[in-house]
């Protein structure tokens, strides 16, 4: 909980701060090499946050192998973290800071690491933009912000191919979150979407907690059911009250209490639960969830513990608010693959 605060605090003062100091800008820091362990958040061969397998995880872990089949280790997923990178003195994140690194560990633990039963988690290091990138206040700032976010995509698009050598053959799931999904979707436009067997071997695309057009995807499919294969997906979560832009109608949104892009309110009684910081599964049934011009509004909190979870904005808990549905679907979704190919 301290960890969060703080990461909290200092979001929230940075927002409020930004304009109000410049960045000076340095030499790049160095080009990650992803022939090595070093450049890697988490990699088959490393112990990381992404490992752990909670025990609150333990029941719904056991009834997806009794109702899909044991596909323990079976689909790796390529994860992009999110912003974790807010002050410094370039635009681009030094992969070998010790802070940057460790800053990593939270991301890695609650959200890569729903995907672990399933398979090892891939997470690159990369240079990634600072914050302050996606609010500039200058021609100058807008310039510097863009050649920062091109260098963090093109770090993430080498760990991609790198990830690919290592993984031939079979299916993948990529992940991302915030500054990680927009690396990624920029990878799948420009990329994967013109592959017809990298599509193919895509189980699936989580684009969560950033804005995703529908027509920004081409003729790759939105998942509109529990078992659709080879489509995305995207969310971003808040309340009754959030306006942000962009939003709209033309924003892709599927909702993981139905799997669907239907925009009628969901039941409660549809939420598995979610995990909390301390590993703990928290608000089973507890909350519904309504798409709304391009948004995934929280809805329908149970009371009285979840009253305390009325927020305006869910963003960081994108993953975390439906971390136990997301656990089953995985192995749903895979599953649809293995009865394809027997």
């Amino acid at each position: 909980m301290t960890k969060n605060l703080i990461f909290f605090l200092v979001f929230v003062s940075h927002y409020f701060l930004l304009g109000q100091s410049k960045i000076e800008l340095e030499p790049l820091p160095s080009s990650p090499d992803y022939s090595k362990i070093s450049s890697w958040a988490s990699h088959p061969k490393i112990e990381d946050p992404s490992d752990i397998i909670y025990k609150s995880s333990e029941r719904i872990d056991k009834e997806n192998r009794e109702s899909y089949g044991d596909l323990q280790g079976s689909i790796p997923t390529f994860f992009v973290y999110p912003t974790i990178y807010f002050e410094g003195k370039t635009w681009n994140a030094d992969i070998f800071d010790a802070s940057y690194r460790n800053d990593t560990r939270l991301p890695l633990a609650f959200q890569a690491g729903v995907f672990n039963d399933l398979g090892p988690i891939w997470a690159p290091h990369y240079r990634q933009m600072m914050y302050e990138g996606y609010v500039q206040t200058s021609f100058a700032e807008q310039k510097n912000a863009k050649t920062a976010y091109d260098t963090a995509y093109n770090d993430v698009f080498r760990a991609f191919k790198f990830f690919l050598k290592e993984n031939p053959e079979g299916s993948f799931i990529l992940a991302g979150h915030s500054q990680g999904t927009g690396h990624l979707k920029r990878l799948i436009k420009d990329y994967l979407i013109i592959n017809r067997e990298l599509r193919n071997r895509m189980l699936v695309a989580f684009l969560v907690g950033g804005w995703v057009g529908i027509e920004e995807m081409g003729d790759l499919p939105i998942c509109d059911n529990p078992e659709d294969i080879n489509c995305w997906m995207s969310w971003r979560s808040c309340g009754k009250d959030f306006k942000r832009k962009p939003y709209g109608d033309h924003i892709g949104v599927v909702n993981p209490l139905t799997w669907s892009s239907n925009t009628a309110a969901t039941n409660r009684k549809l939420h598995k639960g979610a995990m909390y910081p301390n590993g703990k599964r928290i608000l089973r049934r507890g909350l519904g969830s309504k798409i709304d011009d391009g948004l995934l509004r929280i809805q329908k909190l149970k009371g009285p513990f979840g009253w305390f979870f009325i927020w305006e904005d869910y963003h960081r808990a994108d993953y975390n608010l439906f971390w136990f549905n997301i656990r089953e679907n995985i192995y749903r979704r895979a599953r649809k693959i293995e009865l394809t190919e027997y």
